[in-house]
């Protein structure tokens, strides 16, 4: 178990999902995508990355399917795009869709899709075919440069824009300038997107205009209990 998820201890083995139940995951996301606009958000995004459900079925040694959603990867993608037109169908044309994917997940920093740049295409267009406004490419644990390049010499980013046609979000150690630039700079990507970076950094933009040294992330800042209790046992110490 992931003890940094707070998993400890023996848990149930997973098991398939029946034919059933996959139309109760589309609707379960469409319902979602729902509420959120109700709630008076201007788009969702689709979490098909890291690990969870939806990346499940992408991946290899998780899908070991053998109907209609395993073996190919064009099955493999299916349920994402399913998810996807509903959540459209689902919303008003100006509700903003967009999905998010990564090959790495928090349980496995080395997996790659296994065919390389033919898989991405087939993922990025059957996505496109199915109505949404953008992708976002993530890097679980590791640098864009670590995850972005294929066999080829292709981005995975970069390929992504060429196949899918929409706007890619580029993420994976952004808060780095020069590496925002060049995926910026030279067409890898549309957007950047931070995540610990701008945690360790509320005032990025800001430090980064001014030239200021930015803070280290560190893990317990994803524990405010723990945050706390080490501030005050600073504060003691100084006392």
């Amino acid at each position: 178990m992931l003890s940094e998820y707070g998993g400890s201890g023996a848990w149930p083995v997973p098991r398939e999902l029946s034919a059933d139940e996959l139309p109760q995951v589309v609707e379960g996301f469409a319902a979602a995508a729902i509420r959120a606009h109700d709630a008076g958000f201007d788009g969702v995004e689709i979490h098909g990355a890291n690990g969870y459900l939806l990346d499940q079925f992408l991946t290899v040694y998780t899908n070991e399917r053998t109907d209609s959603y395993g073996g190919p990867v064009a099955n493999r993608i299916r349920l994402t795009a399913e998810v996807a037109r509903a959540v459209v169908a689902a919303t008003p044309p100006d509700f903003v869709v967009g999905v998010r994917l990564s090959q790495t997940k928090v349980n496995d920093l080395e997996y790659r899709w296994p065919g390389g740049a033919h898989d991405a295409e087939i993922i990025f267009a059957t996505l496109a075919d199915a109505g949404i406004g953008y992708l976002h490419i993530a890097s679980e644990g590791r640098n864009w440069l670590d995850t972005a390049q294929f066999r080829d010499g292709q981005t995975i980013t970069g390929l992504a824009r060429r196949v899918s046609g929409l706007p890619v979000i580029a993420n994976g150690g952004m808060h780095n300038p020069a590496q925002a630039d060049r995926v910026l700079t030279d067409g890898h990507a549309d957007l950047v997107s931070l995540g610990r970076g701008a945690l360790a950094n509320p005032d990025l933009p800001q430090r980064l205009a001014d030239e200021v040294e930015l803070t280290r992330f560190d893990r317990r800042m994803l524990e405010p209990a723990a945050t706390l209790a080490n501030a005050r046992e600073w504060q003691t110490d100084q006392s």
